[in-house]
């Protein structure tokens, strides 16, 4: 079947971890698709693409020139005939930031950088449950990847007793909202989130956080303790960590014994602004016999975590006990702006962060 569509992508054109430098690390590029598309191959229009702070990382590792990866809505619109799926199916995978594309949809190993990685193969997405029963963009976010990363933690890591405090770094974001819910819907006393702004804090609060610190304010290690000693009097439980450097500092001064540290991002070292100096703490890990454990929400994403996060998180959604907020930005031209939203500390983003095209 021979395809000829003009497309556009964004690829990576200079490679820096200051991050106000968003705006001049991408570089639109138009193109045409000639190609033949063999047996297994489908051609696909992206739909909506997932802005996450972790897409720095994977920025930073793409070689340039070559067009970002990152996690998208695609509909098929032509498939051959041994193809994974079919005309018409709408399918979520890293399709990365491309107008179209033509691929099998296969598992891809990524590994041009320190930590190699599987992009997982793509995943059909069941129309009775992502256009009825949900959006399709919910496959991004609360029944995505934000969604399996905070639902897989809180239910195979983190292991909440009734009345345990719960800390959260980067709480406003898509990850962090669900985290601090769920922490209180298994029983957490006392869960505090950590955030950019006073009115982040509210908008926690209303999800059911029981306190803020705001780290503008709690911008040293002797601040963010000094914060963490009033919202956390009777010390941590249980850390779900974004961010890392000097925050994380002043938490695990205050880990409890037998605590659980869950590293999902470290957003002070990716971005540059602390330095890379650690494991400085390994003394309070070994008094204190505290699990710290890496997450990878892509580790979970197979067919029967999928099932799960939909028949429980999506369920929370339903039922009110879970509010999942998303911020929409429209237009493939206006990608780079909506990813440097992620870090210029906007009011107007709330959970989720997304493009439709």
């Amino acid at each position: 079947m021979k395809i000829n569509v003009s497309t556009e992508k964004w690829v990576v054109r200079k490679h820096t971890k200051d991050v106000t430098q968003i705006p001049d690390m991408y570089e639109k590029v138009a193109e045409t698709l000639d190609v033949e598309l063999k047996d297994d191959e489908m051609l696909l229009k992206t739909l909506y693409v997932s802005i996450d702070p972790y897409l720095h990382g994977i920025t930073l590792d793409t070689p340039l020139g070559d067009h970002l990866g990152a996690d998208s809505v695609m509909e098929v619109l032509e498939a051959g005939k041994h193809a994974m799926y079919k005309k018409g199916d709408f399918v979520q995978g890293f399709g990365g930031w491309r107008t179209y594309l033509v691929s099998n949809g296969r598992e891809a190993l990524w590994q041009t950088g320190m930590f190699p990685m599987v992009f997982p193969k793509y995943r059909k997405l069941d129309e009775a449950v992502f256009t009825k029963e949900f959006s399709l963009i919910s496959s991004l976010g609360a029944l995505g990847g934000s969604g399996m990363a905070a639902w897989g933690t809180v239910t195979k890591v983190l292991d909440i007793k009734e009345g345990d405090t719960v800390v959260i770094s980067g709480a406003s974001g898509s990850v962090g909202e669900i985290v601090g819910q769920l922490a209180k819907i298994k029983g957490a006393g006392n869960v505090v989130g950590i955030c950019g702004s006073e009115e982040k804090i509210a908008h926690l609060k209303s999800l059911g956080f029981d306190n803020g610190i705001n780290y503008k304010q709690a911008n040293t290690f002797e601040k963010m303790s000094e914060a963490l000693a009033v919202a956390a009097p009777d010390g941590v439980d249980k850390y779900f960590d974004n961010i890392g450097g000097y925050t994380t500092d002043a938490v695990f001064m205050h880990l409890n014994v037998y605590s659980i540290v869950a590293i999902c991002w470290q957003m002070a070292l990716q971005t540059g602004s602390e330095p890379r100096i650690g494991p400085r703490m390994l003394d309070i890990t070994m008094f204190n016999r505290v699990t710290i454990r890496g997450i990878f929400g892509l580790e979970w994403f197979d067919d029967a975590n999928w099932n799960a996060l939909i028949l429980e998180l999506g369920g929370y959604i339903k039922s009110g006990k879970i509010k999942c907020n998303q911020t929409i930005h429209k237009g493939f031209d206006n990608i780079p702006k909506a990813y440097s939203s992620v870090f210029n500390g906007t009011e107007a983003n709330r959970g989720k962060i997304l493009v439709e095209i």
